[in-house]
């Protein structure tokens, strides 16, 4: 979900968990990254996941109980995460920009009051809320109101939780996988990812029973 120039970070520059300097995800060799079709109409992905959201939930118990370590786990999904990345490109969607919520912590709203060139407080005044556990802030209108021209105006302070979404290059996946089967309708790096681990891990293995 993110090539170099575009709304987000690469994961070609990526410091990857347990890597020194910019490199590819781990174990990434010798995957076939040749040319082929990728759904990316954001629609078009919704209705997909929405029709597979019963088996999601099935292949997410089957992840659960899966004999493979955390860190093998976290492998295989950055594999898959690298080769989707290469092949869909995010400013051709925003769609997280304009139906999930980030959280906002007190440095998030410190960077962009610097960025934007106003004072905290009037910036939280225009443009955040509290959230729900009142340590942290939400925005308070939806699509967010720095996204212009579907582009990210603020790019450059833009918050963490939006900076690392959708969250794929984190160690122990296993333990996020709700939030990755409500992000399949929402991004489509998430819904080609979980779609290819389906074949790695759970399709074949069925096969061969």
């Amino acid at each position: 979900m993110f090539l170099p120039g575009t709304l987000y970070y690469s994961p070609l520059t990526y410091e990857w968990p347990g890597s020194r300097g910019s490199m590819t995800a781990p174990e990434t060799q010798g995957l076939n990254t040749a040319p082929m079709d990728i759904e990316t109409d954001i629609e078009r992905i919704k209705s997909l996941a929405e029709a597979k959201e019963e088996e999601n939930w099935h292949f997410r118990a089957y992840l659960k109980g899966l004999d493979l370590s955390e860190a093998a786990l976290d492998r295989v999904v950055w594999r898959h995460l690298e080769d989707m990345t290469r092949r869909i490109d995010c400013c051709a969607c925003a769609n997280c920009c304009t139906v999930v919520s980030p959280l906002l912590s007190h440095k998030d709203v410190r960077r962009l009051a610097g960025h934007v060139g106003i004072g905290e407080t009037q910036l939280i005044g225009e443009y955040f809320r509290l959230s729900k556990e009142r340590d942290s802030y939400v925005f308070e209108h939806s699509p967010c109101r720095f996204l212009r021209d579907g582009r990210c105006s603020v790019y450059e302070a833009r918050p963490d939780d939006c900076r690392w979404f959708p969250h794929l290059h984190k160690r122990e996946f296993r333990s996020r996988l709700i939030g990755v089967v409500e992000n399949c309708s929402i991004c489509p790096i998430v819904y080609h990812v979980f779609e290819g681990l389906k074949m790695e891990l759970w399709r074949g293995r069925r096969r061969g029973r």
